[in-house]
């Protein structure tokens, strides 16, 4: 269930009118909302750098514009569900929208939850998604029918499995609950495994108290968030790193904003998205560290195992495509052009995700 936090308006005018507004017009007060807190390396990222570089740069520039930032992480305002809502609804003015959870509102955003088995290089898929937008003007369009614009593509480092249990091979989850979130749900058809639809700050309770018994999720998740003390079986599967957020904001806040404003936001922006990108992928070695000096057992996938997976599953990127196909969204053209876009980067995938 999506959810934005439940505080009166009473409450929440207070609150905005407590925030310094500035006495002249080129000093603003900006609320950034995200669901997940900072040690989350995309959140992190956003206080770390791109605050304090949007700030420098204001100042180095003149200080004609300056900037009051209110950054309400953790599900201050919204939890991870209600990210998008609440930014388009003016809630708060950016925000760390997790669109793997908004498949209905931003159906395209899903492409690399569709096709799995690709590269592991964060900063370069993160890339082609910018590229994508760019060939593909209905992306941006889905951003702005809720009232948004992408600033920067956030992706986070290659998925592996934790779990209470040890795998060899993939008849070894057959049977097995395993937490997942949005289309990745997918990567388990065909196991045997029963995928339990959730968000990273449920997965302990959900391992711990035996809902489930362990987790598809990403390797920079996996130290901060505990999972290898539930689940302390890793198994680096690979499944490829994926586009699973972004830092937008709300249309009618930034139409507001004068021209020279804007492109320090969208230098910035670029910037942020890099550097989280290799926040991620920093955090990822450093996490399976911790992981494993706090007692998980730690194997790399065999060849045969990572191709069990992916041959396992039916062309789930075929399906996703046909359906939005169907509802006159253009899943086909976007799935051929990303495509097209990873061979001329250099990516391949385990499959041929345009076979049938």
């Amino acid at each position: 269930m999506r959810t934005i936090a439940a505080v009166s308006a009473a409450a929440v005018m207070a609150a905005a009118a407590s925030w310094p507004q500035g006495a002249a017009a080129d000093d603003f007060s900006f609320t950034v909302v995200a669901g997940h807190p900072p040690i989350t390396a995309g959140v992190a990222a956003i206080r770390d750098f791109f605050i304090p570089e949007v700030n420098r740069r204001l100042e180095e520039a003149g200080g004609n514009h300056t900037i009051t930032w209110n950054e309400a992480y953790a599900g201050a305002l919204a939890d991870v569900q209600g990210v998008l809502e609440a930014v388009e609804g003016g809630v708060g003015d950016f925000g760390y929208v997790p669109h793997l959870f908004e498949a209905d509102k931003l159906p395209l955003e899903q492409i690399t939850y569709v096709t799995p088995f690709g590269s592991a290089d964060l900063k370069t898929m993160m890339r082609l998604v910018r590229d994508l937008h760019d060939e593909v003007p209905e992306m941006a369009q889905a951003w702005r029918d809720n009232n948004q614009l992408m600033l920067a593509a956030v992706g986070v480092d290659t998925y592996h499995l934790a779990t209470t249990f040890p795998v060899e091979s993939v008849e070894d989850i057959s049977g097995r609950k395993l937490s997942t979130a949005g289309l990745q749900t997918n990567w388990l058809r065909g196991t045997g495994a029963v995928p339990v639809a959730g968000a990273l700050p449920d997965y302990y309770n959900a391992i711990q108290t035996g809902l489930t018994e362990g987790t598809v999720t990403f390797g920079s998740a996996m130290a901060p968030y505990k999972f290898f003390e539930v689940a302390p079986h890793i198994t680096k599967v690979n499944f490829g790193a994926q586009s699973a957020s972004a830092l937008t904001v709300n249309l009618d806040v930034w139409e507001g904003l004068p021209d020279d404003l804007k492109e320090i936001i969208q230098q910035v922006a670029i910037e942020y998205q890099d550097y989280a990108a290799d926040n991620y992928t920093n955090s990822a070695e450093k996490s399976l560290n911790i992981a494993a000096e706090g007692g998980a057992k730690i194997k790399e996938a065999s060849d045969e195992m990572r191709a069990g997976f992916a041959n396992a599953m039916p062309n789930i990127a075929l399906e996703w495509a046909k359906s939005l196909d169907d509802r006159g969204v253009p899943g086909t053209k976007a799935l051929e052009a990303y495509l097209r876009l990873s061979e001329e980067a250099g990516v391949s995938f385990s499959r041929n995700w345009l076979a049938e």
